[in-house]
């Protein structure tokens, strides 16, 4: 205490170290006072940072309502520009992954196919046969009602052959996978392996953003299409055990609703799906700044992002099919 009454003059370097102590304080819900400052070291750190002068009651006048709305529409605009260089980069890094143009990891598809996909399978079949199960529980109840128990098999398969499967596999993937690919690249940014990466010349689009990508995209289809397998042997599960009906009469009339085509809706839906989930987790995991906490606040924004729109393509998808 006697060396701060000392103190006679503060330098910018020592008025900076105390401004960046009190924005610390400041983010842990804390605050920082100082006892008796002098005019000069008020100065220099109403210098650093103009908030300090709200604090001595001189607030600035707010800006104008256009004002703001511009500059949110052109936060918005540069944002959607990023994006949009951040989708070329990364379907270009998959192309030149594909043709072999620049090395990457050995093994890295494959190993990402493992960890995106194969260890998925379990539970998107779990999740989508318990699914099945009671959407086929009540439907065949309803059905029954009317003398329509038959048309359980077309309810089934046309609901999770089209939609249900492919929706419901690329929601579990976008909690699942896809924060496991934004946790993964923001704890690579903020341990600054990315950077390292730069430094020996390699493209991150290359080596890190191409092989995820491809996984996602060859993985999904297959877990759509099992996924909806299984949902449709839930209904035949109720229809045998609950309704009475016949196996062979659950599958004929299951081969009339189905169409070849649906299948292939199913499986270019589903690479649409994993494309938007890759490029949600890899561009929140590459653009994340700050230390572990910015790791799960990123971790958290690619879960919900991912499912927001991978339910907004799938309507844009069933407006354009079914309308």
């Amino acid at each position: 205490m006697l060396a701060g009454r000392l103190v006679e003059d503060v330098d910018v370097l020592a008025a900076g170290a105390l401004h960046l102590a009190r924005r610390n304080s400041a983010v842990h819900g804390k605050r920082l006072a100082l006892r008796a400052p002098s005019d000069l070291l008020m100065a220099r750190l109403a210098a650093l940072d103009p908030g300090e002068a709200e604090e001595r009651g001189e607030v600035a006048a707010a800006e104008p309502f256009v004002e703001r709305v511009g500059q949110s529409a052109w936060g918005a605009l540069r944002n959607a520009m990023d994006g949009f260089a951040f989708a070329v980069e990364m379907f270009a890094g998959l192309v030149d992954l594909l043709r072999r143009k620049e090395r990457t990891w050995p093994g890295a598809v494959w190993r990402q196919l493992h960890d995106l996909g194969t260890t998925a399978l379990p539970v998107v079949l779990l999740l989508t046969g318990l699914i099945g199960l009671t959407l086929a529980l009540l439907m065949g109840q309803q059905l029954e009602q009317y003398g329509a128990s038959i048309h359980l098999a077309t309810l089934m398969g046309v609901s999770f052959v089209r939609e249900v499967g492919p929706l419901l596999t690329a929601v579990i993937l976008a909690g699942r996978s896809g924060s496991a690919i934004a946790a993964e690249l923001a704890s690579m940014k903020v341990q600054e392996e990315v950077d390292a990466l730069q430094t020996m010349g390699a493209r991150e689009s290359v080596f890190l953003v191409a092989p995820r990508l491809l996984a996602l995209c060859l993985s999904l289809p297959f877990l759509a299409l099992f996924a909806s397998v299984c949902g449709v042997l839930a209904g035949l599960f109720v229809s045998v055990f609950q309704l009475g009906l016949a196996s062979d009469t659950y599958f004929r009339i299951l081969s009339e609703a189905i169409e070849p085509k649906d299948i292939g809706i199913t499986i270019v839906k589903s690479m649409v799906f994993a494309a938007i989930i890759a490029f949600l987790a890899c561009r929140i995991g590459l653009f994340t700044r700050g230390g572990s906490d910015a790791v799960g606040r990123a971790t958290t924004r690619t879960v919900v992002s991912g499912i927001f729109w991978t339910i907004i393509a799938d309507c844009i998808f069933a407006l354009v099919l079914y309308l």
